[in-house]
């Protein structure tokens, strides 16, 4: 019975195929982001930089909702996205300046910039290299070594690229508060950084996601 049970809760978290009329467990990840997305959206640090922060999220979820009939990730992949969203949500909500958070650390740790930004961006890694993972081997159709080697490096590339839309945005949309919208707060490297944290997020997450596969193989 407790096999069965085992099974069965694996089953929710891992299979891609539940219709969504019967998946309460997606509905319950996306009501439940929904709720804390307006609450940020309540009198949030700067309105216009809060607006396009959230560029990132209404593109990412007309992107899922669209593909969704065509291409769905399992549970876990979708926590994972949904974890992702309420962070980068959160950090929106101050424009990524001295989040209560970062009061928190700088409370216990010495440290000479605000770090919740790059908080975000470690996790940019680390939470949505496996749902990556599952497109290059679903739909890319990678196996192997390919599959976790090519997740690592499209996180590294896409973070990347996401920083050339940050500079352009800044200079194009919106010069007057573009430092604000980069958050570098004086670090020269700050870009670099970004991208360091992400690539070892990613390589932490594919480390992750094959031992767990290889304990799969073993039950």
């Amino acid at each position: 019975m407790y096999i069965s049970h085992y099974g069965a809760s694996r089953s929710v978290w891992l299979s891609p195929d539940i219709r969504f009329g019967r998946n309460r467990l997606l509905h319950m990840l996306i009501l439940g982001y929904a709720a804390f997305w307006a609450w940020m959206a309540v009198a949030p640090y700067n309105r216009f930089d809060w607006l396009l922060e959230n560029l990132l999220i209404f593109v990412a979820v007309a992107v899922l909702t669209v593909t969704y009939p065509f291409f769905r990730f399992n549970n876990l992949a979708y926590a994972l996205i949904a974890v992702f969203l309420a962070l980068h949500t959160y950090g929106a909500s101050f424009s990524y300046n001295t989040t209560p958070i970062d009061m928190l650390m700088h409370r216990y740790f010495e440290l000479q910039r605000d770090m919740y930004d790059r908080v975000v961006h470690a996790s940019y890694g680390l939470l949505l290299a496996y749902p990556l993972f599952q497109f290059m081997r679903r739909v890319v159709g990678l196996r192997g070594f390919w599959s976790y080697a090519l997740t690592v490096t499209t996180i590294l590339a896409t973070g990347a690229f996401y920083e050339l839309i940050e500079m352009w945005v800044a200079n194009i949309v919106a010069p007057e508060i573009g430092v604000l919208f980069l958050g570098t707060q004086g670090d020269v490297w700050d870009s670099q950084h970004d991208m360091e944290v992400a690539l070892y997020g990613a390589a932490v997450a594919m480390v992750i996601t094959a031992l767990a596969r290889a304990v799969r193989r073993l039950d």
